[in-house]
Protein backbone atom coordinates (compact mmCIF):
# COMPACT_ATOMS: atom_id res chain seq x y z
CA UNK A 1 0.00 0.00 0.00
CA UNK A 2 1.63 3.51 -0.99
CA UNK A 3 1.66 6.34 1.67
CA UNK A 4 -0.29 9.25 0.90
CA UNK A 5 2.70 11.27 0.47
CA UNK A 6 3.84 8.85 -2.70
CA UNK A 7 0.08 9.90 -3.96
CA UNK A 8 -0.43 13.39 -2.95
CA UNK A 9 2.12 16.34 -3.60
CA UNK A 10 2.13 18.70 -0.69
CA UNK A 11 2.95 22.26 -1.03
CA UNK A 12 2.32 25.81 0.70
CA UNK A 13 0.16 27.21 -1.10
CA UNK A 14 0.12 30.33 0.54
CA UNK A 15 2.07 30.58 3.54
CA UNK A 16 0.54 31.80 7.22
CA UNK A 17 0.24 35.38 7.84
CA UNK A 18 -1.78 38.15 9.47
CA UNK A 19 -3.40 39.84 6.76
CA UNK A 20 -5.10 43.11 7.43
CA UNK A 21 -8.24 43.95 5.09
CA UNK A 22 -5.71 43.15 2.52
CA UNK A 23 -5.18 40.07 -0.08
CA UNK A 24 -1.92 37.76 -1.39
CA UNK A 25 -1.51 35.42 -3.85
CA UNK A 26 0.78 32.63 -3.53
CA UNK A 27 3.27 30.63 -6.07
CA UNK A 28 1.93 29.20 -9.12
CA UNK A 29 2.43 25.53 -9.25
CA UNK A 30 2.43 23.40 -12.28
CA UNK A 31 -0.97 20.88 -12.90
CA UNK A 32 0.88 19.84 -15.98
CA UNK A 33 1.66 16.28 -14.31
CA UNK A 34 -1.45 16.16 -12.20
CA UNK A 35 -4.97 15.56 -13.15
CA UNK A 36 -6.86 16.95 -9.94
CA UNK A 37 -5.93 19.46 -6.89
CA UNK A 38 -6.91 20.91 -3.80
CA UNK A 39 -6.16 24.22 -2.00
CA UNK A 40 -7.18 23.89 1.81
CA UNK A 41 -7.56 27.09 3.51
CA UNK A 42 -7.11 26.84 7.08
CA UNK A 43 -8.16 30.45 9.61
CA UNK A 44 -7.50 31.75 13.37
CA UNK A 45 -9.15 33.92 15.00
CA UNK A 46 -12.07 36.11 13.27
CA UNK A 47 -14.47 38.44 14.81
CA UNK A 48 -18.34 38.00 13.68
CA UNK A 49 -19.33 38.86 9.64
CA UNK A 50 -15.80 38.66 9.21
CA UNK A 51 -14.91 36.66 5.63
CA UNK A 52 -12.10 35.08 3.60
CA UNK A 53 -12.44 34.96 0.07
CA UNK A 54 -10.31 32.22 -1.78
CA UNK A 55 -9.76 32.59 -5.31
CA UNK A 56 -8.15 30.13 -8.15
CA UNK A 57 -6.02 31.82 -10.23
CA UNK A 58 -4.53 30.25 -13.25
CA UNK A 59 -1.16 31.07 -15.74
CA UNK A 60 1.35 29.67 -18.34
CA UNK A 61 4.16 29.58 -15.78
CA UNK A 62 5.13 29.63 -12.67
CA UNK A 63 6.12 33.27 -13.30
CA UNK A 64 2.80 33.54 -13.16
CA UNK A 65 2.15 34.88 -16.73
CA UNK A 66 -1.22 36.11 -18.56
CA UNK A 67 -2.99 34.93 -14.74
CA UNK A 68 -6.98 35.34 -14.98
CA UNK A 69 -9.49 33.44 -12.70
CA UNK A 70 -10.12 30.00 -12.55
CA UNK A 71 -14.07 30.36 -13.61
CA UNK A 72 -16.12 28.83 -10.56
CA UNK A 73 -13.19 28.18 -8.46
CA UNK A 74 -14.08 30.16 -5.28
CA UNK A 75 -15.36 30.33 -1.90
CA UNK A 76 -16.20 32.72 0.91
CA UNK A 77 -15.01 31.47 4.65
CA UNK A 78 -17.48 33.06 6.57
CA UNK A 79 -17.22 33.07 10.23
CA UNK A 80 -19.34 31.61 13.20
CA UNK A 81 -20.62 29.26 10.22
CA UNK A 82 -19.66 25.84 9.54
CA UNK A 83 -15.85 26.49 11.54
CA UNK A 84 -14.24 24.12 13.78
CA UNK A 85 -13.73 25.56 17.04
CA UNK A 86 -15.67 29.05 18.66
CA UNK A 87 -16.31 31.09 21.41
CA UNK A 88 -19.18 32.50 23.34
CA UNK A 89 -18.33 35.61 25.56
CA UNK A 90 -21.04 36.51 28.33
CA UNK A 91 -20.75 40.37 29.18
CA UNK A 92 -23.40 40.59 32.20
CA UNK A 93 -25.81 38.77 29.74
CA UNK A 94 -29.88 39.43 30.16
CA UNK A 95 -33.21 37.36 30.83
CA UNK A 96 -34.39 36.17 26.97
CA UNK A 97 -31.29 36.44 25.34
CA UNK A 98 -30.88 33.51 22.93
CA UNK A 99 -27.51 31.85 21.68
CA UNK A 100 -28.17 29.61 18.69
CA UNK A 101 -25.97 26.55 18.04
CA UNK A 102 -25.86 24.50 15.01
CA UNK A 103 -29.96 25.50 14.95
CA UNK A 104 -30.73 25.14 18.56
CA UNK A 105 -31.59 28.38 20.50
CA UNK A 106 -30.73 28.14 24.32
CA UNK A 107 -31.90 31.16 26.16
CA UNK A 108 -31.09 33.20 29.33
CA UNK A 109 -33.65 32.70 32.24
CA UNK A 110 -33.91 34.93 35.16
CA UNK A 111 -32.90 32.29 37.74
CA UNK A 112 -33.05 28.62 36.85
CA UNK A 113 -31.34 26.19 34.77
CA UNK A 114 -33.47 23.70 32.83
CA UNK A 115 -32.11 22.16 29.96
CA UNK A 116 -34.75 20.41 28.79
CA UNK A 117 -36.26 23.75 28.12
CA UNK A 118 -32.29 24.88 26.68
CA UNK A 119 -32.43 27.65 29.56
CA UNK A 120 -29.50 28.64 31.93
CA UNK A 121 -29.76 30.87 34.61
CA UNK A 122 -28.23 33.91 34.69
CA UNK A 123 -26.57 35.47 37.88
CA UNK A 124 -24.81 38.65 36.54
CA UNK A 125 -22.00 36.83 37.39
CA UNK A 126 -20.27 35.82 34.27
CA UNK A 127 -18.50 33.13 35.09
CA UNK A 128 -21.54 31.38 36.68
CA UNK A 129 -23.70 32.56 33.25
CA UNK A 130 -21.38 30.58 30.95
CA UNK A 131 -20.95 27.37 33.09
CA UNK A 132 -25.05 27.17 33.33
CA UNK A 133 -25.04 27.82 29.48
CA UNK A 134 -22.45 25.09 29.25
CA UNK A 135 -24.02 22.73 31.39
CA UNK A 136 -27.04 23.16 28.71
CA UNK A 137 -25.01 22.39 26.02
CA UNK A 138 -23.49 19.32 27.07
CA UNK A 139 -26.47 17.73 28.08
CA UNK A 140 -26.80 14.48 26.56
CA UNK A 141 -30.84 14.74 25.47
CA UNK A 142 -31.26 18.30 24.72
CA UNK A 143 -27.53 19.82 23.94
CA UNK A 144 -25.92 20.03 20.61
CA UNK A 145 -25.38 16.65 19.20
CA UNK A 146 -21.73 15.89 18.19
CA UNK A 147 -20.30 19.07 20.04
CA UNK A 148 -18.58 19.68 23.77
CA UNK A 149 -18.56 22.90 25.60
CA UNK A 150 -16.11 24.40 27.82
CA UNK A 151 -16.57 27.44 30.14
CA UNK A 152 -14.30 29.48 32.12
CA UNK A 153 -13.80 33.36 33.17
CA UNK A 154 -17.29 33.97 31.30
CA UNK A 155 -16.37 32.45 28.21
CA UNK A 156 -17.60 29.12 26.51
CA UNK A 157 -15.57 27.66 23.70
CA UNK A 158 -17.38 24.99 21.44
CA UNK A 159 -15.72 21.85 19.86
CA UNK A 160 -16.61 18.92 18.27
CA UNK A 161 -16.68 15.72 20.33
CA UNK A 162 -14.63 13.93 17.90
CA UNK A 163 -11.96 16.21 16.37
CA UNK A 164 -13.31 16.58 12.13
CA UNK A 165 -16.95 15.26 12.89
CA UNK A 166 -18.86 18.57 13.29
CA UNK A 167 -18.89 21.94 12.76
CA UNK A 168 -20.59 24.62 14.37
CA UNK A 169 -22.57 27.70 13.41
CA UNK A 170 -23.04 29.80 15.76
CA UNK A 171 -24.97 33.43 16.51
CA UNK A 172 -24.84 35.00 19.91
CA UNK A 173 -26.37 38.67 20.76
CA UNK A 174 -23.63 41.93 20.13
CA UNK A 175 -22.56 42.93 23.43
CA UNK A 176 -23.98 40.25 25.60
CA UNK A 177 -22.98 36.68 23.95
CA UNK A 178 -20.87 37.52 21.45
CA UNK A 179 -19.62 34.36 19.48
CA UNK A 180 -16.29 34.55 17.20
CA UNK A 181 -14.24 31.94 15.21
CA UNK A 182 -11.18 30.62 16.32
CA UNK A 183 -10.43 28.01 13.83
CA UNK A 184 -11.76 27.49 10.47
CA UNK A 185 -11.23 25.76 7.68
CA UNK A 186 -12.20 25.29 4.01
CA UNK A 187 -11.08 24.04 0.33
CA UNK A 188 -11.57 24.38 -3.28
CA UNK A 189 -11.02 21.39 -5.33
CA UNK A 190 -9.98 21.37 -9.09
CA UNK A 191 -9.20 19.79 -11.94
CA UNK A 192 -6.30 20.05 -14.80
CA UNK A 193 -9.10 20.41 -17.36
CA UNK A 194 -10.79 23.27 -15.30
CA UNK A 195 -7.56 25.08 -16.72
CA UNK A 196 -7.84 26.95 -20.10
CA UNK A 197 -5.61 24.38 -21.44
CA UNK A 198 -6.42 25.55 -25.07
CA UNK A 199 -4.49 28.61 -24.74
CA UNK A 200 -1.42 26.39 -22.91
CA UNK A 201 -2.51 27.59 -18.76
CA UNK A 202 -0.83 24.72 -16.54
CA UNK A 203 -0.24 26.76 -13.35
CA UNK A 204 -2.29 27.11 -10.45
CA UNK A 205 -2.27 29.99 -7.50
CA UNK A 206 -4.35 30.84 -4.48
CA UNK A 207 -5.80 34.55 -3.50
CA UNK A 208 -6.82 35.42 -0.47
CA UNK A 209 -8.58 38.47 0.63
CA UNK A 210 -9.67 39.48 3.84
CA UNK A 211 -11.56 41.87 5.15
CA UNK A 212 -10.50 42.03 8.67
CA UNK A 213 -7.00 41.33 10.18
CA UNK A 214 -7.13 37.25 10.38
CA UNK A 215 -4.34 35.00 10.59
CA UNK A 216 -4.86 32.48 7.49
CA UNK A 217 -2.31 30.34 4.94
CA UNK A 218 -3.35 27.59 2.76
CA UNK A 219 -2.23 24.21 1.16
CA UNK A 220 -1.95 22.50 -1.85
CA UNK A 221 -2.63 19.06 -2.46
CA UNK A 222 -1.97 17.67 -5.86
CA UNK A 223 -3.34 13.92 -6.63
CA UNK A 224 -3.21 11.61 -9.58
CA UNK A 225 0.16 12.27 -11.06
CA UNK A 226 1.52 10.88 -13.76
CA UNK A 227 4.61 9.52 -11.45
CA UNK A 228 5.26 9.19 -7.90
CA UNK A 229 5.79 13.23 -6.38
CA UNK A 230 9.08 14.39 -4.89
CA UNK A 231 8.33 15.70 -1.49
CA UNK A 232 10.41 18.73 -0.82
CA UNK A 233 9.50 18.83 2.71
CA UNK A 234 11.83 20.12 5.96
CA UNK A 235 11.06 16.88 7.74
CA UNK A 236 9.30 13.56 7.11
CA UNK A 237 8.54 10.11 8.03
Amino acid sequence: MNKISEDVKIDVAVAPASLATTNVTGQYFSLANFRRAMFVIIAAAMAVGKTIVAQVYQAIDAAGTSSKVVTGKTVTLTANTKIKKATVTLATCTAGSAIVINGLTFTAHASTTTPANREFAISGDDTADAAALTTCINDTTYGVPGLKATSALGVVTLTADEPGDASITVVGVATIAVAATVEADAFVELEASDLDVNNDFTHVALKLTTDATIVTGAVLARGEARYTPDQNVAASI
